[in-house]
């Protein structure tokens, strides 16, 4: 993360930190945004205040792109900036999405398919959504940019594109203080998996292993509470990782979070 930001990231993390402080579950809405990061999906989470219509939030949401913090640890979209939401609407539980042409632009197949990934994985995770039918433009369409869509655009289709370990909790810039949360799914060899809290010089002041629910060859979630000392008020950095299955000193997946640590 660059030093520039440090100050926006910390006094950002406080706003967020106070005002849930000041905000309960029946007014807000959280739902999931789907980002790519080191060339897989990245989830994050949005909140604001209570709406009925989560779905259009999430894509407004993931029209409006990364925020700062998360531009900064590397968090990008395949999804065009310039893309404007023309229509949403859910019946059988398929979405009907409609984009204006931007959403089309050019690009690799690789960034095609991340793109539709994106838009699949944001939508899908309401339970009155299976499925994503695609509009541009009011017109249902079959390929974007010469890449074909699956048929039906459902999240399993995009499975692969998921990293083998996610992090749900602690999202990126997320303010901590002694102890923290940390939860996703994973699917690594054993379900092994060992968390590391980094300080500000990449030193290790906390450390804690964990399985997954599910072992070698399926995805299982896994959650645990990991109690640090921070010393000082810093930039920080949680590093999920699984066994070195290779024997070369390095585990075969890793993923780093930065967060902010106050004493």
């Amino acid at each position: 993360m660059r030093f520039r930001t440090l100050l926006a990231v910390m006094a950002a993390a406080i706003a967020v930190a106070a005002g849930s402080a000041h905000a309960t579950a029946a007014e807000t809405s959280v739902y999931k945004v789907w980002f790519q990061r080191s060339g897989k999906l990245w989830l994050v989470k949005r909140q604001q205040p209570l709406t009925s219509a989560p779905a259009r939030a999430a894509m407004q949401a993931l029209l409006a792109g990364p925020n700062l913090s998360e531009s900064d640890a590397g968090v990008g979209s395949q999804v065009p900036a310039s893309a404007d939401l023309l229509g949403l609407s859910v019946a059988n539980g398929t979405v009907t999405v409609d984009l204006s042409s931007e959403f089309a632009a050019a690009g690799t197949t690789a960034q095609v398919r991340m793109r539709l990934a994106q838009l699949t994985w944001t939508l899908a995770q309401f339970p009155t959504i299976d499925r994503v039918a695609l509009q541009v433009n009011g017109r249902a369409v079959s390929s974007l940019a010469g890449v074909r869509l699956p048929r039906p655009m459902t999240q399993d289709g995009f499975a692969g594109l998921l990293p083998p370990i996610t992090v749900w909790t602690p999202a990126i810039g997320t303010a901590l203080s002694g102890s923290l949360r940390v939860s996703g799914n994973a699917t690594v060899f054993e379900g092994s998996l060992h968390i590391r809290i980094l300080d500000h010089n990449g030193t290790t002041i906390a450390r804690a292993n964990t399985t997954a629910s599910c072992g070698t060859g399926c995805r299982g979630g896994y959650t645990i509470l990991v109690p640090f000392p921070a010393g000082r008020d810093q930039l920080g950095t949680i590093l999920v990782s699984d066994d070195d299955t290779d024997g070369n000193g390095k585990p075969q997946h890793q993923v780093r979070v930065p967060v902010v640590l106050f004493s």
